[in-house]
């Protein structure tokens, strides 16, 4: 049996599967309970956490990315209240494998909250405190707010070319390990991880190659 044929073995697989996975890391956002996120790459935002949690989280893919988000602030007034709602921010940014965490301004009074739709200044920060460059501008909409659809406001300012608009491309928020539209079917494969597992060895480098037939060997 041929070295290639040997890295059918289920040590190898996970080695070999290790390859397709390493250049597909994630962009992590961390999000305030003050922060309503509407929409991210023109699709609605899936968030990781509780409904009461202090922080969610968004995952996205590494690239160009955009979001739409609103600051919303509460306050107490007397014994009541007080929630402000600022116009919503659209952004897009470019990241690759960083954990991110959206951060907004802490502010004493709602009246001084309002200021933030004429100087939103709020950032995306690394785990270093390092700010992301972003490309901003507002999602705005005249009349009723209720019921709006900011998956579709985004996409359609997307199509008009705003300052921070992201193509059509980059519209994706989930990454598929590897799409099964792309892996050439050939029924010389029993099954579907033995054909995978081919195909990303034949698209590795020579390097590549070698160190994992090192490792099939070690592993006998």
């Amino acid at each position: 049996m041929s070295l290639k044929y040997a890295i059918l073995k289920p040590l190898a697989l996970c080695t070999l599967l290790g390859l397709s996975t390493s250049a597909l890391a994630e962009v992590t956002i961390t999000v305030p309970s003050n922060v309503d996120l509407l929409a991210a790459n023109s699709q609605d935002p899936e968030l990781d956490g509780g409904l009461f949690s202090k922080e969610k989280t968004l995952t996205l893919p590494d690239g160009e990315n955009q979001i739409v988000f609103r600051y919303t602030p509460s306050f107490k007034n007397g014994g009541d209240l007080e929630t402000v709602s600022t116009d919503a921010i659209i952004a897009k940014f470019t990241a690759s494998d960083k954990e991110l965490t959206l951060k907004v301004p802490e502010y004493r009074t709602a009246t001084l909250a309002r200021d933030f739709d004429k100087n939103p200044n709020w950032s995306l920060v690394d785990k270093q405190g390092n700010a992301v460059d972003v490309k901003q501008d507002k999602l705005l909409k005249p009349g009723m707010q209720l019921g709006r659809k900011y998956d579709r406001e985004s996409e359609a300012y997307n199509k008009k070319g705003g300052i921070a608009a992201i193509t059509l491309a980059g519209t994706a928020t989930t990454v598929a390990a590897v799409p099964t539209t792309q892996v050439p079917v050939n029924s010389q494969y029993k099954t579907t991880e033995e054909q995978m597992l081919h195909y990303w060895y034949d698209k590795a480098d020579q390097e590549t190659k070698q160190r994992f037939l090192q490792a099939i060997i070690q592993a006998k």
